[in-house]
């Protein structure tokens, strides 16, 4: 789900490293061919599972060594690859290690479904989007019974705001493999259609589904954390975010999501701390977003000045580096804009969200964040036809009613305005507007 929302600090760091491993993986002739497995770093390098995750990826490079046009074993080492990103938060190298990896299968195969699968799978993770749904689009009409299609199908068409044809391609999902991630596009597009309940429904359902201390059975308890962040029940948010840890110990987003709750209790000195925790763990940019606004809440302008310059150089390396070649980064304009809202840098933010926005139209999220910088410029009738368009699938996002009733009342709208306000703060009374 909306692998989307987790995004990282490499890129910059990166660029070099793969542009070198891409010439000699292409051009060698041993193992030293394929992309390598990179040595993780601090809390990550003392985890249990990297033991067994080198272990892996040494009988893969040795099954290579002995058949090195083996496909399936070669999906074996860009899937290794592709976990290996989603756990460390480093997507800018793995991302093009695996794609490197899958295209060498596709040169061999251009109609092998699994590599047609996860080809689609990283440009979802480098919001490639409309190219996505092109390869899941092939990938159906190869195999319309392959329950992963549907859910490569329901990503892509949430990202690009095709709500209608999201919903159909997770009821197909759903219907052919119930399973965690099944559950979790269902819950995903209850939420976007203001059906919380039935969100909070479909997401355990998808927790229960998995295995503890997984890592895609912690995503989910992430998001139902969320869920009942976003419907006033913190306590049950707090017990979601410590299963979490107790069952998969310093996972970074569970640490940030105790840290938001400090926030919301207006403890800063502990946010921060659960934060920066998270920061030591997986330097994710979310994580560096939130500390922008917990060390300005917290007296220290120039810790928050600092947070704010090393995501906005880094993510506009990513930008700059997924123009110049798409496999080497992913675009972050979305990203971007909010960074630059939060800097008061408002052209800046204007010239992201436009970007965004025009690259998919009809996306609520991409809607609402245009409006925002609008609203912000004092331009609130620019931002009455996209706040419509980010309500039109009756989201009941707390920040997104707020946002919703300040351009109302602004226009004029007053008791409208009131109105989308008060429903929001009844959801989230706790959040700051």
């Amino acid at each position: 789900m909306k692998p989307t929302t987790r995004r990282t600090l490499y890129a910059a760091l990166t660029v070099f490293s793969l542009v070198f491993a891409a010439f000699i993986f292409f051009n060698g002739k041993n193992k030293s061919t394929f992309p390598e497995l990179k040595d993780r770093s601090g809390v990550l390098a003392q985890d249990p599972e990297w033991a067994a995750v080198k272990a892996n990826y040494t009988k893969i490079c040795q099954e290579l060594e002995a058949k090195p046009e083996d496909k399936k074993t070669m999906l074996q080492l860009a899937k290794t690859f592709m976990q290996e990103g989603r756990v460390t938060g480093d997507f800018s190298y793995y991302n093009k290690a695996a794609l490197d990896v899958v295209d060498l299968v596709l040169k061999k195969d251009p109609t092998h479904l699994e590599a047609i699968c996860l080809k689609a799978m990283i440009y979802l993770s480098q919001h490639r989007f409309s190219e996505a749904k092109v390869l899941a689009e092939n990938a159906k009409q190869l195999n319309p019974h392959y329950s992963f299609v549907y859910g490569l199908l329901c990503d892509a068409n949430v990202e690009l705001g095709q709500y209608e044809e999201a919903v159909a391609a997770a009821d197909k999902m759903v219907s052919t493999r119930p399973d965690i991630r099944s559950y979790s596009r269902v819950s995903y597009l209850r939420e976007i259609h203001g059906d919380l309940p039935g969100a909070i429904e479909a997401i355990q359902m998808a927790v229960s589904a998995g295995y503890p201390g997984a890592e895609d059975k912690s995503w989910a308890r992430m998001v139902l954390a969320h869920l009942y962040e976003d419907s006033n029940a913190l306590d049950k948010a707090e017990e979601q975010y410590q299963i979490a840890l107790t069952e998969r110990p310093d996972y970074p987003f569970a640490l940030a999501g105790l840290g938001k709750i400090a926030r919301y209790q207006k403890d800063y000195p502990k946010a921060i701390e659960y934060l920066e925790k998270a920061k030591g763990v997986m330097a994710d940019a979310a994580f560096f977003e939130e500390l922008i606004d917990l060390y300005r809440l917290n007296g220290q302008p120039e810790k928050s000045e600092e947070c704010a310059k090393i995501t906005i150089d880094a993510l506009l390396s990513d930008n700059i580096s997924a123009a110049k070649d798409k496999s080497l980064g992913h675009y972050s304009d979305m990203e971007l804009s909010h960074l630059y809202l939060k800097t008061n840098q408002l052209d800046k933010a204007l010239q992201h969200a436009l970007a965004e926005q025009q690259r998919r139209p009809q996306n609520i999220d991409a809607c609402e964040t245009l409006a925002r910088v609008y609203f912000k410029m004092g331009k609130p009738a620019d931002a009455v036809s996209l706040i419509e368009m980010s309500l039109r699938t009756k989201s009941l996002k707390p920040e997104r009613l707020a946002l919703a009733g300040q351009v109302k009342k602004a226009i004029g709208q007053l008791a409208e305005g009131e109105a989308l306000i008060a429903q929001g703060l009844a959801l989230k009374p706790y959040m700051e507007q």
